[in-house]
Parts: C-alpha cells; structure tokens; sequence
C-alpha cells in the first residue's frame, strides 16, 4: 500500500540518487586510505615511515571534525528552506574537495603549505559531507512509503559498497598507468581525479528529484527559526543516545572495512591485487545485501530488535574475522571480508529508518545529519588507534579486533536504551 503524496518511483528515484551520493562519500575516504601509504611521506615527511601514516591519517581525523559543523549548517538551511537545494549543493562542493586533492603540490615543491592546503581541503570536505548523508538519509526517509522505508534506506546504504567499488577501480587504473615508483608522482593524483565520474554520475541523477512531500506537508510550517538549539532543548537525551550508537557504528566501520587495505598492507604483507579483491568482496556483500536487510527491518521483528541481533553477533565474529585476514591465504582473506561486509551491511542498512522514525519531520535533517557526524568524528580516529594499538601490542589482530568489539558493545547498550520504533508520528 503506498503512503499518501508518496510515488514509490520518485522513492526509488531519491534512492538511487542517495545511494550514489553516498558512495561518492566512501570512495572519498577509501581513496585517501589507499593513498594514505603513498602520500605520508609527500605530504609529512618524517625519519620514520609509520610516523608519516599516523600524521596522514590524523588529517583524516581533523577533517572529520568539520563534519558536525556542516551538519549544523545544513541542517538549518534543510529544515527551514527544504531537502533538496542543500542536498545537491552539498554533494556538488563535496565532490569538488575531494578532486582538488589530486592537484596539491607537495612538500617538496612548496613545504608546510602543501600539508597546511591538504589538511583545509579535507576540512572542506568533511563541511560539505554532512549535509550529503543526513540530507540523503532524511530524503529518502520522508519519500519512501511507509512499509518500504526500510528498503530504500537499504539502497541508499548499499551506495556505500559501490564507492569502496568505484576506489578499487580508482586504484587499479592508477596502478596500471602509473606502475611502481610513479605512484608517488603520478598516480595517487589518478585515484583522487577518478572521482570526477561518480560525481557527473550521482548529480545527473540528483537534478531530476523533486522536492519531500513530507516536508512540505508537515515540516515547511513548522520548522523552529533555529532547528539546532530547538533540537538539543527538547530532544537532548535522544541525540546522546543516537550519537553513541553511530559513534560504535563507525568504529565497526573505520576500524574493519575501510581499514582493510591498511590493516592487510602493513601488518599482513599481501600483494595489492589480494588486497583489491578483498575490498570488492567484502563490497559486493554490502551492496546487493543492504536492500534485503532493509526489506527485512520493513517485515520482520522491530529495527530495534534487528540492530541489537546483529550488534551481537558482529561482536562475537569480529575476532575470528581479523584472524582469517590475517592468515595471509587469500581465500581466507576473501572469506572474511564476505563475511564482514555481509554483517556491517544489515546493521547500516536500518539506520536510516531507525532514525527518521524517531524523530519530528520540522528538525529531522539537522537531527540525522548531527548525530551521525558527531557520531563519525569519534569514530574516525579507529585508523589511527588502531594502527597504535597494533604497534604498541606488536599484535594487529589483538589490537585492531579490540578497538571493534569495544565499540560494537557500546552500539549494542544505546541501541537497547533507545526509543521503540516508529514514534515520529506521535511527534507532529
């Protein structure tokens, strides 16, 4: 049964629009990991090489700490003036961040300006990606029926593994055109440029969506003058506990998937094609399994009840994961990415309806953009701590499976202590 005002082909629409914005989010990221290894010394140059890593990654950590701010501002323009204008203009700027990386000189060429140019760059970056994936979060929420919503969070979800997707291909076609030692001139510069094309792609599609129903319905009238100050007055317990959750989520995140090829580069020593394959697999599993896992949380028991079933058992299995990544035989390695990407994909694919469900359409975009940055900014420290620990421990599996499990447990209590399912209506 469809909703009232709602067309399920516009939801599928917003969807697929949310979804490859979303992946553009991710292959940023994992492009900067992959690149991490090559340009810590171009950038921060040190006596030790691991020291250099720690500082790139540290930059992806100060980046992220924008993100909260932007979720502020996109949040109140999202709120008050509509979804869709703040939507496309963030993915547009994002996108433009992310490219200009390629172009930086380096410290050989200009000295501190170069780290200082690359550091503002990520900042910008982090700014502008705040109002992408709550925008994109809050969007498909209001414009999916009320019985898919699951689903099409579940495809916006998905766009994540077909990011990591577009990365790999990014690094093979650096690989391939600029082999051996011209990766340190040529084609990290290949791999952030790269990005030009999910970018044309995600905003040819974003163009066409039209404005939320539901916001014009219920949340246009009624947005507060300032949506943030309004939101941390009324709702504060429910922005604490939802950070908490996307905090642990992202740790489940940063520290496994995206640290993958860091964590098998450094501490496994497998060859770059092993690592590839292990990221599409673990990839493919969450991109074609969000949707299902969505569809699922729209059928089967609450998106509560689903999320803490699934917190569990990615906390009993992370161990045994980082065990198989670790054995350096790729079929184990390809196993346990299958099996990660499997698990990370049904707990993320409900987040999106778990948390516009919780929350009144006249603040929701700067509540889901908030909580998850906030959340994010955290947990964009698990590649640097888990690097440390795996250092300081002299054992990666111990240190980086620690970190995860840890914060799995701490997603695991919030989500329990929540708000039930569904209670956004009661909120109008």
């Amino acid at each position: 049964m469809t909703s009232p005002g709602k067309d399920p082909k516009q939801a599928l629409k917003v969807g697929i629009s949310a979804n490859l914005g979303w992946g553009f989010e991710l292959f940023d990221f994992v492009v900067y990991l992959y690149a991490s290894t090559i340009i810590a010394p171009l950038f921060f140059p040190s006596n030790n090489y691991y020291v250099s890593v720690l500082e790139t990654l540290l930059a992806l950590v100060i980046g992220y700490f924008a993100r909260p701010f932007g979720a502020i501002f996109f949040g109140h323009f999202g709120d008050r003036l509509g979804r869709k204008r703040q939507w496309f203009l963030s993915l547009l700027l994002m996108g433009l961040a992310t490219i200009f990386i390629g172009f930086l000189p380096t410290y050989a060429q200009i000295g501190i300006t170069a780290t200082i140019l690359l550091v503002i760059l990520r900042m910008l970056q982090g700014f502008f990606l705040a109002g992408e994936w709550g925008g994109g979060m809050t969007f498909v929420a209001e414009v999916s029926p009320d019985n898919r919503r699951g689903l099409y969070g579940g495809i916006q979800q998905g766009g994540a593994g077909l990011g990591l997707i577009f990365a790999v291909a990014a690094y093979t076609l650096a690989s391939f055109l600029a082999p051996g030692a011209m990766m340190e001139t040529l084609g990290w510069r290949i791999m952030f440029w790269f990005g030009a094309i999910p970018l044309a792609i995600a905003l040819a599609v974003r163009w066409g969506v039209d404005e939320s129903f539901e916001w014009l319905q219920k949340g246009k009238q009624k947005a507060p003058r300032y949506p943030f100050v309004f939101l941390i007055k009324k709702y504060w317990k429910l922005v604490i506990v939802a950070t908490l959750v996307m905090f642990g989520v992202g740790v489940i995140y940063y520290g496994s998937i995206a640290y993958m090829p860091d964590f098998l580069g450094l501490f496994v020593k497998v060859s770059p094609g092993v690592i590839s394959t292990a990221v599409l697999i673990t990839n493919l599993m969450w991109l074609f399994f969000s949707p299902i896992a969505g569809y699922l949380s729209d059928k089967l028991i609450t998106r509560k009840g689903m999320l803490a079933v699934i917190f569990g058992a990615t906390a009993i299995l992370l161990y045994p994961i980082f065990l198989l990544l670790h054995t350096g035989v790729p079929s184990l390695i390809y196993l346990g990415g299958a099996v990660l990407g499997l698990l990370f994909s049904a707990q993320y694919s409900i987040l999106p309806a778990w948390l516009a469900e919780n929350i009144s359409t006249a603040v929701r975009y700067t509540y889901i953009s908030f909580v998850i940055n906030l959340g994010v900014a955290f947990s964009s420290f698990a590649p640097f701590l888990a690097t440390f620990f795996s250092l300081a421990l002299g054992n990666a599996v111990l240190g980086t499976s620690t970190l995860v499990i840890v914060s799995t447990i701490v997603a695991l209590l919030f989500v329990l202590i929540g708000p039930r399912d569904r209670v956004a209506q009661a909120l109008e």
